[in-house]
C-alpha cells in the first residue's frame, strides 16, 4: 500500500529536529565560588579586570611594549585573516539564501558549408544565404525555494562559524598581551639577577684575594684557598646562564611583537621587576562563561556543528528550484533587441535522492560525530577554564605569601650584613666575616627577586584565566546571578 504524500513529508519535516536533540547536552556544575580566591594574599595593590589590564601596574615602558605587540602580532593579524575567511563564507551561505541572477551577451558570425546535407536542401531556396551572424542578449534568474530549512541552517552555521572567529581575535589580543607581560616582567627579573650576580663575583672575588693574601702569610690553608676559588668560579659561572634567560626574554618581546630580534633591549633600558597585584572580581565561577573568549568562541562552535547536523538530515529532502530566462536573439545587431526576438522562458525543477546506498545516512553520522566532538570540546573548554581560574587565585596567594617571607629575609639580612660592616670598620669583626655576610646577602637578593616576579607573573596570569576584562554580549546568555551553578551549555541558559 503507497504512503500518501502528506504523510511522507510529515515524516521527513520532523527528521531536523529529531536530528538537532540527538547530541547529549552538555553540562557543567560549577561552583558557587572560587575556593582558592579566599586564601590570603596581604599587602598587594588591588586591581580590577579591565580590558587593559596591563595599565594597572603602573609601568609606562609594559604600556608600551603591550600596545606595540597588539599591533604588530602575527597571530593576531592570523586570527584577524581567518575571521575575514570566515565572514566570507558567512556572505556566501546568505547569498545562498537569496535569488541569483546572470546575464550574458554573445555574438557569432559562420559560413555554412554547402556540402552539408540540410545546407544542401536550404539552397534551393531563392533567398538562402550561406552566411550567417547570431547575436544574443539575455539574463537568467535562478532561486532555490528553501522548503526544508536547508539554506538556513546552513546560514546559521556559517555566521557562528564568523562570530567563533571574531571572538578568536579577541581571545588572541588576550593572549599576546599577558605573554608578552609575562616576558617583560621576565625580562626585568632577569636585568635584576644580572646586577646581583655582578655584585655576587666582585664579593667572591674579594673574598678570594682576601683569602689569597692569607694563604700567603701563612695564615689559611691552601683548602681554604681552594675553596674560595671554587665559589669565585661558581658565581663567575652563574652569570652567562643568567644573561642568556635575559637575552631571550628580550628576543621573546621582539617576537610576540612581530619585530626581528634586536630591539627590545633598547627599548626597555633599565627598570625594576612590577609589582604584583591583588585582582579583584565580585564574579563568580559561571561569569567565566561570558568572560573567557575560548568558551564563548567554543559555544558558538558547538551552535555551527549543529546547525550542519540539521543540514547534513536535510540531505534526506527534494529541493525545488526556480528559473528564469528573458533575452534577445537576432541575425543582425541594428534588429537585435525588438518584439520580435525576445525569447521568455522559464522553469522549475524538483530533484531529490532516490538510490544513495547509505550516503546521506553517512553524512548525518559524520555530522552527529562533530557535534559531540564539539560539545565534549566546549565541556573540557570550561572545565579547564574554571581549573585554570582556581589554580590563578592559588599561584597568586601563596606566590605573594612567598615573595613576602623572601623580601623579610632579606630584610633581616640586610641588616645583619650591615652591622657587619659596622662591626669590621670599629675592627670588631674580620673583613672575610663582613664579606660573607655581604655575598649572602645577595644571594638571599636574587632568591627574592625570583620570588617577586613568580609574583607579578601570577597577576599576569590570573588576569589572563579570568577573561582580562573581555565580556561577551549578554543576548542569549544566562546570567551568573540568576544561575550561579548549572547552566546548559548548547543554549547558555538556566537549569532549574
Amino acid at each position: 500500500m503507497r504512503a500518501p504524500l502528506p504523510a511522507i513529508l510529515l515524516a521527513t519535516i520532523s527528521l531536523p529536529a529529531c536530528a538537532s536533540q540527538s547530541s547529549p547536552t552538555p553540562l557543567v556544575d560549577l561552583p558557587r565560588t572560587f575556593a582558592a580566591a579566599t586564601v590570603e594574599a596581604g599587602g598587594l595593590r588591588p586591581a580590577r579586570l579591565e580590558p587593559d589590564w596591563w595599565r594597572a601596574f603602573g609601568d609606562p615602558v609594559l604600556d608600551r611594549v603591550v600596545e606595540g605587540a597588539l599591533l604588530g602580532n602575527l597571530d593576531i593579524e592570523a586570527a584577524a585573516a581567518r575571521l575575514q575567511q570566515a565572514a566570507g563564507a558567512s556572505r556566501i551561505a546568505t547569498s545562498n539564501h537569496l535569488p541569483s541572477a546572470t546575464f550574458s551577451a554573445s555574438g557569432s558570425a559562420g559560413r555554412q558549408s554547402l556540402e552539408d546535407p540540410l545546407a544542401r536542401i536550404a539552397s534551393a531556396s531563392p533567398d538562402y544565404d550561406r552566411n550567417r551572424d547570431l547575436y544574443g542578449l539575455d539574463a537568467a534568474a535562478s532561486w532555490e525555494l528553501d522548503l526544508f530549512g536547508r539554506l538556513s541552517v546552513a546560514r546559521r552555521a556559517a555566521v557562528s562559524d564568523q562570530r567563533a572567529a571574531a571572538i578568536d581575535v579577541e581571545g588572541a589580543r588576550l593572549s599576546v598581551a599577558a605573554e608578552i607581560a609575562s616576558a617583560y616582567i621576565t625580562a626585568r627579573e632577569l636585568q635584576t639577577r644580572v646586577a646581583i650576580a655582578q655584585a655576587r663575583a666582585r664579593t667572591s672575588d674579594e673574598v678570594l684575594e682576601l683569602i689569597a693574601l692569607r694563604h700567603e702569610e701563612g695564615a689559611a690553608s691552601r683548602l681554604e684557598l681552594e675553596k674560595a676559588r671554587a665559589d669565585a668560579s661558581a658565581s663567575r659561572a652563574l652569570l652567562p646562564l643568567i644573561e642568556a634567560g635575559r637575552d631571550e626574554a628580550f628576543n621573546r618581546i621582539d617576537l610576540l611583537s612581530g619585530r626581528a630580534p634586536g630591539h627590545a633591549a633598547t627599548i626597555l633600558g633599565g627598570g625594576v621587576i612590577p609589582p604584583a597585584l591583588a585582582v579583584t572580581t565580585d564574579d563568580e565561577p559561571a561569569a567565566l562563561l561570558i568572560r573567557r573568549p575560548d568558551i564563548v568562541a567554543a559555544e558558538n562552535r558547538l551552535a555551527a556543528a549543529d546547525a550542519r547536523l540539521t543540514e547534513a538530515v536535510t540531505a534526506y529532502y527534494p529541493r525545488l528550484t526556480i528559473q528564469g530566462l528573458a533575452g534577445f536573439l537576432s541575425s543582425g545587431l541594428s534588429g537585435l533587441i525588438s518584439e520580435d526576438t525576445l525569447q521568455i522562458a522559464g522553469s522549475a525543477g524538483l530533484s531529490g535522492r532516490l538510490l544513495d546506498f547509505g550516503a546521506a545516512r553517512g553524512g548525518v553520522d559524520i555530522a552527529q560525530g562533530r557535534t559531540r566532538e564539539a560539545a565534549a570540546a566546549y565541556r573540557w573548554t570550561v572545565l579547564r577554564a574554571a581549573s585554570e581560574a582556581e589554580d590563578g587565585f592559588s599561584r597568586l596567594a601563596r606566590g605573594n605569601r612567598h615573595a613576602l617571607e623572601a623580601t623579610e629575609s632579606q630584610a633581616a639580612l640586610a641588616r645583619a650584613s650591615a652591622t657587619a660592616r659596622t662591626a669590621y670598620d670599629l675592627g670588631g669583626l674580620s673583613l672575610r666575616d663582613a664579606l660573607d655576610a655581604k655575598r649572602r646577602l645577595l644571594e638571599v637578593e636574587d632568591a627574592a627577586a625570583a620570588a617577586r616576579a613568580d609574583a607579578s607573573r601570577a597577576t599576569v596570569r590570573l588576569f589572563r584565566v579570568l577573561g582580562g576584562g573581555w565580556s561577551a554580549a549578554p543576548s542569549r546568555r544566562a546570567s551568573p546571578e540568576t544561575c550561579p551553578r548549572s547552566v546548559n551549555l548548547e543554549t547558555a541558559s538556566c537549569i532549574a
